[in-house]
């Protein structure tokens, strides 16, 4: 009775340290992993939102992988040059006003495409969706709106759905794997450029929660 309780024990205890890993600082095995609250990404994009409609398409750059150093194919840094770009369509499930503030509900999904040849172009968003997907997430998203002042804060809640390795720095790598999460934290305005989105973005990422075996 002894062993067999001391061998639960032990059992229990190696599920617990597999389902919360210590935090990684650079990649293993292939795997690009930062410490849990490091910053993951950088990313920086544009939103268009559709009128009298629910959907809205979220579209741009990473401008910082951590563990990745030729995110840029070249000078300038910019959507130009970019090799990683993301699309995220998502669908409004809710919409609150609480005096000059509103906020927003949506779900939906995201995806990060590795671009060998760098060709985005904020006019033209489907540019950031036409590379090759190394990383595909479920979204859970908050936007609280200032109506006066047209800026806004949002947080994302992503999980890995599908992940592919890639060629990065002479090496095989990785962003994540299946039931990986990330928060997104992201800033935004009113664009006044003149360009079709309604709103300029920029935000970073980190990790939330490992995969659970």
């Amino acid at each position: 009775m002894l062993n067999r309780t001391v061998s639960m024990i032990a059992m229990a205890s190696l599920c617990f340290a597999a389902a919360f890993p210590p935090p990684l600082l650079a990649q293993e095995a292939g795997l690009i992993n930062s410490a849990r609250g490091d910053i993951a990404f950088e990313l920086i994009g544009q939103v268009l939102n559709v009128p009298m409609t629910p959907n809205s398409h979220q579209y741009g750059y990473l401008s910082f992988i951590d563990g990745i150093d030729s995110v840029f194919a070249a000078t300038p840094h910019d959507e130009t040059t970019a090799r990683f770009t993301f699309y995220t369509q998502a669908s409004t499930t809710q919409v609150i006003n609480n005096g000059k503030l509103r906020i927003v509900d949506r779900t939906g999904t995201t995806t990060i495409y590795l671009n060998d040849v760098p060709n985005g172009n904020f006019a033209l968003p489907n540019t950031f969706a036409d590379g090759t997907p190394i990383l595909t997430m479920s979204l859970k998203q908050e936007v609280i709106l200032d109506v006066v002042e047209n800026t806004f804060t949002t947080v994302n809640i992503n999980t890995v759905t599908s992940a592919s390795t890639f060629a990065a720095d002479g090496k095989r790598v990785c962003l994540g794997n299946v039931g990986h999460q990330f928060r997104t934290f992201i800033s935004g305005r009113a664009n006044d450029t003149g360009t079709p989105a309604g709103f300029v973005i920029a935000g970073y990422v980190v990790p939330i929660a490992s995969a659970v075996p």
